[in-house]
């Protein structure tokens, strides 16, 4: 081998070492979560009765992906029409609102609805508390 060959491999592998290093690190890049989001929600809870204790309505409202007020709006409209739907005599969940696709997932308490709505690279999830009277 002359020199001007081994310079040649040398200079190949250093050039696969690097590409190596590139695809690690830009697939591991890849897999990194996006950070979640609590958004408050007070406000979108009510009372079973006037003046007693907001326990219904919407709780645990995260969003990932993106920001709170968009989390906000969309549990508002989701809440709204479901509401809605009850009132009309339909226990019907909405299954989208705002260009969001809602999923009902296995709950953790009773008279709760537990969702998950998801739009491109957005994710809202929430718990929706409801009277039984």
């Amino acid at each position: 081998m002359t020199l001007d060959s081994r310079l040649l491999v040398r200079r190949c592998l250093a050039g696969l070492a690097c590409a190596g290093t590139f695809v690690a690190s830009s697939s591991a890049g890849a897999s990194v979560p996006t950070p979640v989001h609590h958004c408050r929600s007070a406000d979108l809870r009510y009372p079973f009765q006037p003046g007693g204790p907001n326990d219904f309505g919407v709780f645990r409202l995260t969003v990932a992906g993106g920001g709170c007020k968009t989390a906000h709006r969309v549990a508002h409209a989701w809440m709204k029409r479901f509401e809605s739907n009850i009132r009309a005599g339909k226990l019907k969940l909405p299954l989208s609102v705002d260009g969001f696709a809602f999923k009902n997932l296995p709950v953790r308490q009773a008279q709760t609805f537990r969702e998950r709505g998801r739009r491109r690279g957005t994710t809202i999830r929430f718990d929706y508390r409801v009277p039984n009277g």
